[in-house]
């Protein structure tokens, strides 16, 4: 598809107390999981991260932050500035069961709109949500005024806001959403994934 698959690794990974891009469900990290789904889909992959060393390995280009630690806001933006699309689905790397199907839906629905973004349980998900270069001006405004609060650039974005009852249809959204950003998530995920291993076996680091 012509448009760009942007992955954020930017997150501090705090609950995880390691970098959760390398938590391995089924033996594999998050970020590759994530890689894997998104090669067959996307004209152009890239990382979005501050520790760009880390990802070498996967041949992909990973930039950091143009405008350092100012949370999901940068990581958009960021996103965006380097992207060679004018469209990109961007996606947390801790999100190991999104269905490529709704990123392509999401495209849809960006058509003309600056931002298409889920909204599931009443929370707007901006790390699996479309965007376009359109909204680089005021993102970058955002940044330089610290208006940082996502709501808020939602609701100055011409942003087609997509409704959970739109994306049922593609399996369970509970588990397609899941955020794997901490030991007992990462548990859920291997038993999602198939996996009823202790704990202590399905948290790991990948070499």
């Amino acid at each position: 598809m012509k448009a760009s698959g942007v992955i954020n690794a930017g997150g501090r990974s705090t609950r995880m107390q390691f970098n959760k891009a390398f938590a391995e469900i089924g033996g594999k990290p998050l970020i590759e999981i994530i890689i894997n789904k998104f090669e067959p889909f996307f004209s152009e992959i890239f990382i979005v991260s501050n520790q760009p060393e880390l990802y070498e390995k996967y041949g992909y280009k990973t930039y950091p932050d143009i405008y350092p630690g100012k949370g999901p806001v940068g990581g958009i933006h960021t996103a965006l500035h380097y992207a060679h699309f004018e469209q990109i689905f961007m996606l947390g790397c801790d999100m190991p069961f999104m269905d490529i199907r709704i990123a392509e839906f999401m495209l849809e629905k960006l058509y003309d709109k600056e931002s298409a973004v889920p909204r599931i349980k009443g929370y707007l998900q901006p790390m699996s949500a479309a965007y376009s270069k359109k909204c680089l001006p005021r993102l970058t405004y955002s940044l330089e005024t610290d208006r940082l609060k996502l709501t808020r650039l939602f609701e100055e974005l011409d942003a087609e806001i997509v409704e959970e009852e739109e994306l049922e249809r593609f399996g369970n959204l509970d588990e397609i959403f899941l955020n794997v950003n901490d030991q007992i998530t990462l548990q859920k995920a291997a038993v999602i994934a198939g996996r009823a291993e202790p704990l202590e076996n399905s948290v790991k680091m990948s070499t």
